[in-house]
This record gives structure tokens, C-alpha cells and sequence, in this order.
């Protein structure tokens, strides 16, 4: 059973809920690596901890649209959180930090950045959803970008602070018992206008006091997160002011509100915009179709003028420059949108000039001046912020959180694209033990289900790539091919679920996509075809679980959230029952035998039982159960390890570390290490 789809959430308030909701952090600011490495006399390989203690900043993905940092309005400064783990003392530290846009200045940390929340989402109408990715904190400048608001989270609060250059102080302005979902200046500076959900307070105690006299089951409920109704996702938004000076309430200025509503200027269903005083451009679907790719627009002296040029689909990020004369944007392509491009376009004047095409995951973009600054990750090297010239394209690093890094001897990648017996084609990176000759057969380990940008960890971040590399395992990065219900026009969100589970096409499609890469990679000499291993977490242990009924490649599996079957619907609740059921699921036991013998593990006649090992959270392992109970008793050797406080992504650095480390050893033992 898949809960959550990672590409968006949407945070909650920070109430007193029956699950977790932070990992401790330090009281101290994380320390800001020194700028200059001396190159490594001999590189050492990756391990597990160097992944884990990473300096991060941002959410997790690679989203065009994400916003891992603030520009400030002259250009000259960016803000963002650091945090990182520490596995030992099962912690966090964070950071707020100020990065100088002239790579000659050195960045400097203004004050800690409170502690890292997991959020939750508000799936299926319920608003308590346990997803565990960190909180990302919103950062804004004040319009003359002399003063800096932002946010910090913990577990029963959220704090609005702020900083000024002049004079370099920072002071708390407020405390909140809910989340700040929203924040802006006033367009004179005077009045920091934020959002929240104070409803959300009492939602929950008329919830507490209902239990006085039982509470009637029904589409509130979530068994599998609670024994309470969970508070619903339509709690109103509250618009509210401060004096920006001195955190005082204030009247909500009436004539302000657009400005908490980034997107109310927007075209229907845009998901890029820019305007330059009457120059508007966006981007968005031409056909009602549900997953159709965006195409660029411009509206400028009164007209919209069109791009027919095939460069002006799948756009999803768009800036005006500093006088207006040029358009730049950046758009997703080539094989399952591997490739990141950027153009610049004269409207009316010119076709769209080439700037940029990468295989490298580059996001987050703001424009000043001539560069875009924007957050990037490669294959082999973690998130940074880089500067790219609008002029030619060309790229340079203004801040790197992780410079020790490059002292680590990494695998060899390989970039590979394939088409499965579908027609749809897809990516996927392998990465080869450092020093690896083709001179023997290696143990595989599959890894889901996104290739994009830095490789870790995979989706949820527990497989960690390198470090497996390190041991002799050949790892393939999957992505997951393109949804097979795109290969039609579905109109709505029901209808491509429709498409997608009609005789199960889009996990036929997944699983031969991965089988055909594998009789690639063994017709290639590279891999033992008895040593395969497939990890998934989420649509990922989906993926995992239909190949492991449905094929008799694989000899060993993990999975990080399990399982689909008949007796995991009965915890998901109603509105989630009734969400599948309307996406071509069976809506009872009788007659639906032949649907679970494809889908479901435990009643997959040809499943070949091989070790199976569950890394599941305290949030979701109850899922599990009916599975676990079924191959036990068949006879499969399985394993399950439940992680307490955890939600769908975990995230305590204490865990994360032992299934890193679990994972491996493992896997090592399971399918063997390689013979040099």
C-alpha cells in the first residue's frame, strides 16, 4: 500500500500528537566547514557516516520549483538552514546561514535554527499524516534586504525571529502554538504579515473531548497512525500581522493579503510564473489531461504570444531579466525527464537560445543580475549553490557545505538508459566498486525509485549507494519509469489510478523495466544473475513486493515500508480504502483472489521465498504484520526491525545509521560479497 506520493506535502501544526514529531537538536549552531580542503594524500572510501553526517540544507528532491534558499533583493546575500547529524548523540545541529553571492566572500552563521521537525501531511483529508521529512523553515528579506525574517521550529511551537544587517542583532519577534505556513513583509516594511492554522488547537480538543463518549469510526479515523480521529485537513488559514519591529499584534492591513498568496496572479493551473511590469509569462498544461507537461507563455503589449518550439514543453521555472528584453527558463528532457536544461528567449524577437543541458540536478533557481543562483547536486557530489551565467552558461560554486567530501574515493558511475517491452523508457545510474575491472561476476542491489542529483541513499535516503559500492556490491539507482497511465489522457486524478492499476499495467511496466536491465547487466558479464537484491521504500517496497511475486530474478529483499494485501486496508481507514477503492482496487475478500495473487506477497502462489528483511517506522510497521505472519509461517526467512518515533521517512540520525549500516551487512550476508 503506497500512503504518500514524496514529490509535495504540505506541514501541520505542531500540536501534542500520538506519534513523533522532532528529532532532538543541539543547543549549539552547526559549525560551517572550513572553504579550502587540502586534496587527500589517499582517498579513502565512503561509509555510512560520511553520508549521514552531511551538512544538508533544503527539503529532500530535486523539485524545479523548491525553495532551498532565500535570494536577498540587491542580490548580494542568500539565506538558508544547515543541519546535520550526529548519530551519537542522536541529534541535530542546525544553523542559520548568510551566503555572500561573490564567491570571494566567506558565508557566516547568524544563529541556530531551531530544531528539526518531521512534517506531516494532509493525505486523503486528514491532517496528521506522520510523513517525517524534515520542516523546511521560511526565510524572507525585507524589500530594502537591510533585515531578514524567518522561521524556527520545535516540537509544541514555532518562533518568528529576525535579523538585521546593520548592526548584526537578532531578536525573537513571536511564538506560536501552530505552524506559520505562510510569511511576508508589509510593502513598506513595517509589518510582517504571516498565515497559520490556529483551528487546528481546537479541532483537536472537541476531538479529546468526543472520546469522553466514544468516537463514531468513520473517515477521520487512521488505524494504522492512531486510535483517535485524526484533526481534518480543512482547518482555515488565519491571515495575522505583527509590527515587524517589535512583534506586536497588529490589524492585518487589508489591502496586503496578495502578498501571503505567492500565486493568486497565477493562470490556472501554472506551476511557473514571472512578470516584469505588463510582461507576464507562465507556464502550464495545454490539454485538461491529468500529468500533461507545462508549456511556456508569454503575454506582453496587450497579446499572448505562443512558443511552438518543441524546447517550450515540460517547462517548469521562468525569470525575466533585469531589463525585461529576455526570458529565461528551465525545463526537464530527455529520456523520463533525466536531463535538466536552461534557454534564454527574446518573445517576438527570437527562437530560444540554448544556455545549458545537464544530467545534474540543478533547482531552486533565483535570477539577479546576470546569474541564476540556484541549489545543484551531481552524481558525486552533494548539494551545493552554484552560479549560472546567463550570458553563456557557464557554471561556478558560490558555497559548498560539504568540501570534505572530495576526499573520498567514490565508485564508478555509469549512466544508463533502456526501454522495457511497454515501449517507455527510463534511467537508472550503476555504480561499481572503485578500482572494478570486469574481470568478475558482482552481487546487485536494486535501489528506488529517483536517480536525480546527488546519489545517497535513494528515495527515503537507507540504501546508501556508495558505501555499498565500497563493500563490492554493483548498485543500480532506479528511476522509476514514467507512470504508464500517461501513455493516455486521463482526466482526473481517479482515472489514472484507474489506468495505472488496470491489470496492474504500471507495475508490469516497473517490473520490466527492471528485468530488463538486469539480463543486460548479466549478458554484459557484470552481474550475478543469482546474487540480485531489490530495496523499496513506499512506491518503491510496491515496486519491490510485485517483483518478488511476479519474477524469479531476485534472491534477497529489503523493504523500508510493507506490505499490499487484502488485511492492509482494514488499518489504512475509510478514506484511504475508499481512495483505492475508486482506483481499481478490491472493495471486499469475495471474489478477489486472482487480484491478490499478483499484488500481495503472502498470497503470490509463484513467489520464490528468499531472505526478506523489513526496516519498518513505530508509524507504519503495523502494515506489515499480516505479511510478516503469512511468509513466517510459509517457511520465508524474514526479519522485520520496528523504529520507534518514526514516521513514513525516518529521520532520527541514531536509526538512520543502523539501517545504513543493517542494510549492508545484511545484504553481505544474504547474496555474499564478490570474489576478487
Amino acid at each position: 500500500m503506497k500512503l504518500f506520493r514524496l514529490a509535495g506535502y504540505v506541514g501541520c501544526a505542531l500540536l501534542v500528537l500520538p506519534f513523533p514529531v522532532s528529532a532532538k537538536s543541539q543547543d549549539t549552531a552547526c559549525q560551517l566547514p572550513r572553504t579550502a580542503v587540502e586534496p587527500a594524500a589517499r582517498k579513502q572510501s565512503v561509509t555510512p557516516d560520511d553520508l549521514l553526517r552531511l551538512r544538508d540544507f533544503g527539503g529532500f528532491g530535486v523539485a524545479i520549483a523548491s525553495q532551498p534558499f532565500k535570494l536577498a533583493p540587491d542580490g548580494k546575500l542568500l539565506a538558508l538552514q544547515i543541519r546535520q547529524a550526529d548519530p551519537v548523540a542522536n541529534s541535530y545541529c542546525t544553523a542559520v546561514v548568510l551566503v555572500p553571492t561573490d564567491a570571494r566572500r566567506k558565508p557566516f552563521v547568524i544563529d541556530s535554527g531551531g530544531e528539526i521537525v518531521a512534517t506531516y501531511s494532509t493525505a486523503y483529508g486528514a491532517a496528521e499524516v506522520p510523513q517525517g521529512l524534515p520542516k523546511s523553515p521560511l526565510f524572507r528579506w525585507s524589500p530594502d534586504g537591510q533585515s531578514l525574517a524567518y522561521t524556527k521550529s520545535f516540537p509544541d511551537h514555532s518562533e518568528l525571529w529576525r535579523f538585521d544587517l546593520q548592526d548584526r542583532s537578532i531578536r525573537r519577534l513571536m511564538t506560536t502554538p501552530v505552524d506559520i505556513e505562510a510569511l511576508a513583509w508589509s510593502s513598506d516594511g513595517s509589518a510582517l504579515l504571516y498565515s497559520s492554522r490556529p483551528g487546528r488547537i481546537e479541532a483537536l480538543e472537541k476531538i479529546k473531548n468526543e472520546g469522553r463518549t466514544g468516537y463514531l469510526y468513520d473517515e477521520r479515523f487512521r488505524p494504522l497512525y492512531s486510535d483517535r480521529p485524526l484533526i481534518a485537513a480543512d482547518v482555515p488559514l488565519v491571515e495575522r500581522a505583527i509590527d515587524s519591529a517589535h512583534g506586536k499584534a497588529i490589524p492585518f492591513p487589508s489591502d496586503e493579503g496578495q502578498r501571503l498568496a505567492s500565486t493568486t496572479e497565477w493562470p490556472e493551473k501554472a506551476v511557473a510564473y514571472a512578470s516584469y511590469h505588463d510582461k507576464v509569462a507562465w507556464s502550464a498544461p495545454l490539454v485538461n489531461a491529468h500529468g500533461s507537461k507545462p508549456t511556456l507563455n508569454v503575454r506582453m503589449n496587450g497579446r499572448v504570444i505562443g512558443c511552438d518550439n518543441a524546447v517550450c514543453t515540460n517547462v517548469h521555472g521562468v525569470w525575466w531579466s533585469g531589463n525585461g528584453r529576455t526570458l529565461v527558463f528551465e525545463r526537464r528532457a530527455g529520456v523520463a525527464d533525466s536531463r535538466t536544461e536552461f534557454y534564454t528567449w527574446k518573445p517576438g524577437e527570437t527562437s530560444p537560445r540554448a544556455l545549458l543541458s545537464t544530467a545534474d540536478a540543478i533547482f531552486g533557481c533565483e535570477l539577479t543580475g546576470n546569474n541564476l543562483f540556484c541549489a545543484e547536486e551531481t552524481a558525486t557530489k552533494p548539494r551545493s549553490v552554484i552560479a549560472i551565467s546567463i550570458g553563456d552558461g557557464t557554471r561556478h560554486r558560490i558555497f559548498d557545505p560539504n568540501p570534505e567530501f572530495s576526499r573520498r574515493l567514490l565508485g564508478i558511475i555509469q549512466r544508463l538508459e533502456w526501454s522495457n517491452a511497454f515501449g517507455i523508457s527510463t534511467f537508472g545510474d550503476l555504480v561499481l566498486p572503485p578500482g572494478y575491472r570486469h574481470d568478475h561476476r558482482l552481487p546487485l542491489v536494486i535501489v528506488q525509485y529517483e536517480s536525480r542529483g546527488f546519489l545517497r541513499g535513494g528515495t527515503g535516503d537507507e540504501y546508501p549507494i556508495q558505501a555499498l559500492a565500497a563493500r563490492g556490491f554493483a548498485v543500480l539507482s532506479f528511476n522509476r519509469p514514467p507512470w504508464f497511465a500517461l501513455s493516455g489522457a486521463p482526466r482526473t486524478g481517479t482515472e489514472f489510478d484507474q489506468y495505472n492499476n488496470k491489470g496492474f499495467a504500471d507495475r508490469r511496466s516497473n517490473l520490466s523495466s527492471i528485468e530488463t536491465i538486469i539480463h543486460r547487466l548479466v549478458d554484459a558479464g557484470i552481474v550475478d544473475p543469482e546474487r540480485v537484491a531489490i530495496t523499496g521504500l513506499s512506491d518503491g517496497a510496491v515496486t519491490a513486493t510485485f517483483a518478488l511475486a511476479n519474477s524469479p530474478l531476485f534472491s534477497a529483499a529489503i523493504l523500508s515500508t510493507c506490505c499490499e494485501g487484502p488485511f492492509g486496508f482494514e488499518i489504512a481507514g475509510v478514506a484511504l480504502d475508499d481512495h483505492y477503492i475508486k482506483g481499481g482496487y478490491p472493495s471486499t475478500r469475495r471474489g478477489d483472489r486472482e487480484f491478490w495473487e499478483l499484488d500481495s506477497l503472502s498470497d503470490a502462489p509463484r513467489a520464490k521465498a528468499v531472505p526478506l528483511l523489513i526496516q519498518a517506522s513505530s508509524a507504519e510497521y503495523r502494515m506489515a504484520l499480516g505479511t510478516y505472519r503469512e511468509l513466517r509461517h510459509q517457511g520465508w526467512p524474514i526479519e522485520m526491525y520496528v523504529y520507534p518515533d518514526e514516521g513514513h521517512i525516518k529521520i532520527w540520525p541514531a536509526h538512520r545509521l543502523t539501517i545504513y549500516q543493517r542494510n549492508i551487512e545484511w545484504l553481505t550476508r544474504k547474496i555474499g560479497l564478490p570474489e576478487w
